[in-house]
């Protein structure tokens, strides 16, 4: 096969594994409701950052939100899809998917740049692969982790480009200072790798100025925005950022300190990564490409020239088991460069193989995209496609907001709105879930209330919305009052007939 062939053949798949991304990211990227960890949360202040023309504070329901203290770069990037595209969950959740699709272009140009295009076509398979990536908490979800993410890779990628140019020590610390600006203090993270990456780049440190210009831009956006809002609310917000959230999770964790390790070493990168050496294995021993001590020495090369990606998957797993506080999503930057790092090694087998055996690297390409397609095929299939159909009770709340709003436009907007669900066990009666507060904010431009049925009789002018099942429980005490809607919610006002 002439090199122009194969050059070509392999931007075909490379761009056939771009659209499948590009399909995982924004198919059916509005459907299904908003969930509260912390997806609700965050669209609601969005929207009222959004309504308000507010870019600093982030609120909820309407007062200084000091629960999901992060800084605001990313909400100011869903109010901006909320003005360009509508107020809708697809909007909320744009920002996220085009983090997801920058993340993926940025990798694939540092694999051909700086390896082969047969990392770089394997990547998008292996990035496809690490389906809680598409399910929960990142690209398809109104939240803070795709952007941050992004900056992160782009800061790893930049610590590595500054042993070739120590200029990317700006971009390093221009991408600091917008991880932060996404997620406040996880940004150390990239702080930390780059501090025990200096041996590798000292040479760069030798001219001062340089540091302190990269310093410079990694402060410049927090430390403006942080005297931005300070004028607001003094200190409280950023000693909420800063201290009150991480040391509150920190000092009553009880967490297990194996609890981030069990769960990065079980997932499917990890098992792509298992399957890829294995796989890379068998292939060279039969077509003998090296001998026994040959083998260690590549192997040894490899782990050299990826010193960087190996600190970047091992420290964020470490750091959160040692500091017992670990949520799910907190080690998606982890699986981030062990998707990276299993691109390059399948990518630099391959390179050996095509030159001493065309078929085996063929078989061994495949083996890897279809062990991919192990985990992707099912993802898409019952996370993507069937999104928004599972009849979910807030499912059906927001779709009786949408018919609210159609109905009435915005006869409504503004009025004190009660809301009385069993959505959740745990909740009191009359108490707002966030995943209800977004879309009756979002698409009705309703005042979410926290109250019983005696504050909604006492508040002239203000509406009811009551769940069906419980109908039997207030009917003596609603009966009379106009019903404005009658779906899988009821919908009253304190008007009488």
């Amino acid at each position: 096969m002439g090199k122009k062939v194969e050059t070509g053949l392999l931007l075909t798949v490379l761009s056939g594994a771009t659209l499948l991304i590009v399909y995982m990211l924004f198919h059916n990227l509005g459907a299904g409701y908003l969930i509260s960890t912390d997806e609700a949360y965050h669209a609601t202040n969005a929207y009222e950052m959004y309504k308000q023309s507010n870019w600093i504070v982030n609120t909820y329901k309407y007062a200084a939100d000091y629960f999901n203290s992060k800084p605001p770069l990313c909400l100011d990037m869903m109010a901006i899809c909320y003005k360009l595209l509508g107020v809708c969950n697809f909007a909320a959740r744009f920002p996220s998917a085009v983090g997801g699709l920058l993340t993926l272009l940025v990798v694939i140009l540092f694999l051909i740049r700086r390896d082969n295009l047969y990392s770089a076509v394997l990547f998008p398979f292996i990035f496809a692969a690490c389906t809680p990536f598409f399910t929960f908490h990142m690209y398809r979800a109104a939240e803070m982790d795709s952007f941050f993410n992004l900056f992160f890779v782009i800061a790893m990628i930049s610590l590595y480009e500054i042993m070739y140019n120590p200029r990317f020590m700006y971009l390093y610390g221009i991408s600091l200072g917008l991880a932060f600006m996404c997620k406040g203090p996880h940004a150390a993270l990239i702080f930390m790798i780059g501090l025990l990456y200096i041996p590798r780049i000292r040479e760069a440190f030798k001219k001062p100025s340089r540091v302190v210009i990269s310093a410079f831009l990694a402060a410049l956006l927090p430390v403006a925005w942080m005297v931005k809002r300070s004028m607001f609310d003094g200190m409280q917000f950023i000693d909420t950022l800063m201290f009150g959230e991480t040391v509150d999770r920190v000092s009553t964790s009880d967490e297990n300190f194996s609890k981030p390790i069990i769960d990065f070493i079980g997932s499917n990168v990890m098992q792509l990564f298992i399957i890829t050496i294995i796989v890379a294995a068998v292939a060279m021993v039969v077509i003998k490409l090296r001998s026994g001590n040959r083998s260690i020495t590549v192997v040894t090369n490899f782990i050299k020239e990826n010193y960087l990606l190996l600190v970047w998957t091992v420290l964020p797993v470490m750091f959160f088991a040692i500091l017992k506080s670990y949520l799910d999503w907190y080690i998606y930057t982890s699986l981030l460069a062990l998707c990276i790092l299993v691109a390059r090694l399948g990518g630099i087998v391959i390179e050996h193989l095509v030159r001493k055996n065309p078929t085996v690297a063929v078989i061994t390409t495949g083996l890897i995209v279809a062990a991919s397609f192990f985990f992707i095929v099912p993802c898409i299939k019952n996370d993507i496609n069937l999104a928004g159909t599972g009849g979910h009770p807030v499912d059906e709340f927001t779709q009786d907001m949408l018919d609210f709003a159609a109905q009435y436009g915005d006869e409504y907007a503004g009025r004190n709105v009660y809301l009385l669900s069993d959505f959740r066990q745990y909740s009191k009666q009359g108490h707002w879930e966030c995943e209800y507060v977004a879309p009756a904010e979002m698409y009705c431009d309703f005042v979410a209330v926290d109250g019983t049925l005696d504050n909604f009789l006492s508040d002239d002018g203000s509406l009811i919305i009551v769940d069906k099942d419980l109908w039997d429980k207030y009917s003596s005490d609603l009966t009379g009052h106009v019903i404005l809607q009658d779906n899988s919610y009821l919908i009253f006002s304190t008007d009488m007939y």
